[in-house]
């Protein structure tokens, strides 16, 4: 293949111009052709690979810095999860215990759920008309602090009456 390629018509031309340059010449061209060959090996390879090795570096420290500070505040970390878990917040209700916990905290705050739905393994969707703003508000705070459940979505409608709301909302653990 090398053999062929090298005779094609246009690198013989080539050649024989290059065979016709004076000495001097034809080492000027060497030396260029060396030059312009360790440029291009230089910004297409060298430079790329060392600015990454810097960037690594500088993520390494970052990283190391972050881990440092954790492994310092190791022991603040695990009593604000003892504690957490102390007052009685539960994590990752599975889709009957969430709705038991959320229609019973809505009983006890004095909210009354239209309809309620499991969606998902750890989701449900509830319904609430014609309630008070601020009894939902504190349902929902009650909610996050004693069983960690999130409100993932939630849509708001006011009511003709004042104070009064419907909404939508999506509750996840």
């Amino acid at each position: 293949m090398f053999q062929g390629l090298m005779q094609h018509p246009t690198l013989l031309a080539y050649r024989k111009q290059y065979e016709m340059l004076p000495t001097r010449d034809r080492l000027a061209l060497k030396v260029l052709a060396l030059a312009v060959g360790l440029i291009v090996l230089y910004f297409a390879a060298w430079q790329p690979a060392f600015e990454y090795k810097k960037n690594a570096e500088i993520n390494l420290v970052e990283k190391q810095k972050l881990l440092a500070l954790v492994e310092n505040n190791r022991n603040v970390l695990t009593k604000l999860n003892t504690k957490s878990g102390a007052n009685g917040a539960k994590t990752n209700l599975d889709s009957q215990q969430l709705v038991s916990a959320v229609t019973n905290l809505a009983k006890q705050k004095g909210v009354v759920l239209k309809r309620f739905e499991p969606s998902g393994e750890r989701k449900l969707k509830v319904w609430v008309d014609d309630a008070s703003f601020d009894k939902v508000m504190i349902w929902l705070s009650a909610l996050h602090k004693k069983l960690n459940v999130k409100v993932e979505q939630i849509s708001v409608e006011k009511d003709d009456a004042v104070g009064q709301i419907s909404a939508r909302l999506t509750l996840s653990t």
